[in-house]
């Protein structure tokens, strides 16, 4: 029982603490675009990447990151496709090397738990199993059906903790998986945001 005690709250941790992240996460983004669209075509990047440092949030992240870079790189006479491509590569290398191992942090562990607790449980009950009918075996006389009927329920409680242990993690572990995917998607949604806007600028400063 020790070792699914000891997996229960491994397991209440890593959920308590990916939910906070993914609250974190969130951020309001609709909010966000409403002000970052206007500082995005008056060509005001320096204060549209404040505003996302402000804002939080992985969407805020990105755009943030993306802006920085453009910021270096705030040269009106370049080619419009360079820097929409430069965009692109530096949300997508933000996506991989920065957003997705922090959403799916801790994830496998969790996982691991929820598969790996009910067989803890299994082996907890074979073990007790085994310890009565060895106690049955050895003994003179004729089993107290009593007795045997509470060794062998405290064998199987083994079971159901592992169980109990297990179920709500397997869950939460399946509704934290559809959180990374959500973001990833709204990431990508993004990114074609973002893009659209730079073009949007660009097409202003042309204009007569």
């Amino acid at each position: 029982m020790i070792p699914i005690s000891l997996c229960s709250i491994f397991a209440v941790g890593i959920i308590a603490e990916r939910m906070i992240h993914f609250r974190k996460a969130q951020g309001n983004v609709n909010k966000l675009r409403e002000k970052l669209e206007p500082l995005i075509i008056g060509n005001k990047i320096s204060e549209g990447r404040l505003l996302c440092e402000e804002s939080g949030g992985v969407i805020a992240d990105i755009y943030r990151v993306a802006l920085q870079e453009l910021q270096k790189e705030s040269d009106m006479t370049q080619p419009v496709e360079d820097e929409i491509e430069l965009t692109r590569r530096v949300i997508d290398e933000k996506l991989q090397v920065s957003v997705l191992p922090a959403l799916e942090k801790h994830l496998n562990a969790l996982d691991t738990l929820a598969r790996g607790t009910p067989l803890m449980g299994l082996l907890g009950t074979i073990l007790g199993m085994i310890k009565v009918f060895f106690t049955i075996g050895t003994g003179q006389s004729v089993p107290d059906p009593s007795v045997m009927a509470k060794g062998i329920g405290l064998a199987l409680i083994t079971t159901a903790a592992g169980l109990i242990v297990a179920i709500p993690a397997f869950f939460m572990h399946r509704y934290f998986v559809g959180k990374v995917d959500y973001f990833l998607e709204e990431a990508q949604r993004a990114k074609g945001w973002l893009l659209a806007q730079l073009a949007k600028r660009r097409l202003i400063s042309m204009a007569p």
